[in-house]
């Protein structure tokens, strides 16, 4: 019987050899490959945040707290100007008259490989140079996160076997989706959750029984890069412990303000790239030196709220361990979607998966606390906060199944893990309905479906 899918075009493809042990001993290789320089890039995202503010690795809140006034606007200006100097490199390597940092977004766009190499953005000269802004953007105070950069390489090195190989364009698209498991697995300790991110976001029409390689890219990324980083945890997540029914109950009950936070989210985060390149249009100012002033505006925000800037995970783990109070928890949300916009519209590096996460965590902790007042019990911030990172990540990338597996990888609480797959359905079932149609925002920091 034939293996070739005929589409309705007349187009004829042949599908991915799966079953040849070659495809399936090139998915621990790319695994192995992507996971090593996910950790080379979080190494030196930390040195570079030691070199901007002094912090050491998963201390940059604790550090910024504490330093003088003058050093938290001061370098990020200065990271906002090597920004600025590495995409003017880039427009000289082509990236146009708007050039920006690739990430997740790039692949989804480019994940069936149709045209040269060039055009899908995921050669080994954009992978590299993308990435090296967003480790200048992390390591200098861009509000922003690291697995989207991280999952843009994954796919880069990926692909770039299928393209040495030979590789027929089927199996080049499963390379991509091993790429992407790769690299989420590695830079978020998630295998499970990076497989089902490849299946809802690159790899949409594949069967679960055919994703075996990628399970495979995924479980050797995420070995490697707990044996490169000792097991670190993450996230510092507090024992979720015996959720008792009416909390569950309280979390559907609170979802319609946690599913508010998350429309804030990707409404600041998708319009603020266009705006702001709009406003630079009329007033003549030159795309690539958009950084700069972004950089100042991050340093103004960082003098009052030093907990935003980052990836924010130390900042997350205080929230929901407690240690932030319920007036607090909320405004630091708010700021974290101001600064996340900076970030994004001012064309510096990094994706928004943390910065949901963030979000979300604060606002989920807070409804924890006026739960635990309501209902006479000990308020199950950790809880909350869990299902509210859940939804916010789901609603965002609209990956329900991800989002949930994503809480119950880093919590270990089947509990959260339920409570967050009902909730992040309900939530994108909700979102899908309010937002416009297929509507598609190419080149800006998400794209929605």
């Amino acid at each position: 019987m034939s293996r070739a899918i005929v589409r309705p075009s007349g187009e004829i493809i042949d599908r991915p050899q799966r079953g040849n042990l070659s495809i399936w001993a090139l998915a621990v290789l790319v695994g192995a490959l992507v996971a090593v320089a996910v950790v080379v890039v979080v190494g030196i995202i930390a040195y570079a945040q030691w070199f901007a503010f002094g912090a050491v690795p998963g201390r940059l809140a604790s550090r910024l707290v504490e330093l003088e006034w003058w050093r938290r606007l001061i370098a990020p200006l200065v990271g906002g100007a090597i920004i600025a100097l590495l995409l003017r490199f880039g427009m000289a390597l082509g990236w146009g008259s708007a050039p920006r940092a690739y990430g997740l977004q790039d692949v989804i766009q480019h994940r069936r490989l149709r045209g040269s190499i060039r055009s899908t953005s995921m050669t080994l000269r954009d992978g590299f140079l993308s990435i090296l802004v967003a480790i200048v953007s992390l390591g200098w105070g861009g509000s922003a996160g690291r697995e989207e950069p991280a999952a843009h390489l994954g796919a880069t090195i990926a692909v770039l076997h299928g393209r040495l190989l030979g590789l027929d364009v089927a199996s080049r698209r499963l390379l991509v989706g091993m790429g992407v498991a790769a690299a989420i697995a590695a830079v978020m300790h998630a295998p499970i959750a990076g497989v089902f991110l490849a299946r809802e976001l690159i790899l949409r029409r594949q069967r679960i029984s055919s994703l075996g390689p990628v399970a495979v890219a995924s479980v050797a990324g995420w070995l490697v890069s707990v044996w490169l980083l000792d097991g670190r945890a993450l996230i510092s997540v507090p024992p979720v412990g015996n959720i008792p029914a009416i909390v569950h109950l309280s979390a559907l009950v609170g979802l319609p303000v946690l599913l508010g936070f998350a429309f804030l989210c990707s409404m600041a985060w998708t319009r603020m790239p266009v705006l702001v390149a709009a406003t630079a249009t009329r007033i003549g100012l030159p795309l690539w030196l958009l950084p700069v002033v972004g950089g100042l505006i991050l340093g103004v925000i960082a003098m009052a709220f030093p907990q935003v800037l980052g990836t924010g995970f130390e900042s997350l783990g205080a929230g929901l361990s407690g240690n932030y109070g319920p007036g607090l928890m909320p405004v630091l949300a708010f700021a974290k979607i101001a600064a996340a916009a900076v970030t994004f519209g001012f064309r510096w590096g990094g994706g928004a998966i943390a910065p949901a996460m963030f979000v979300g965590a604060m606002a989920g902790s807070s409804l924890g606390v006026l739960a635990g007042f309501l209902l006479g019990i000990p308020p199950p911030q950790a809880y909350l906060g869990l299902v509210g990172m859940a939804v916010c990540v789901a609603v965002l990338l609209d990956a329900p199944m991800a989002a949930a597996i994503l809480v119950l990888e880093l919590s270990g609480s089947t509990a959260a893990g339920a409570s967050s797959l009902a909730c992040c359905y309900l939530a994108c079932m909700v979102a899908r309905r309010l937002s416009p149609p297929k509507a598609e925002e190419t080149g800006q920091t998400l794209r929605w479906r």
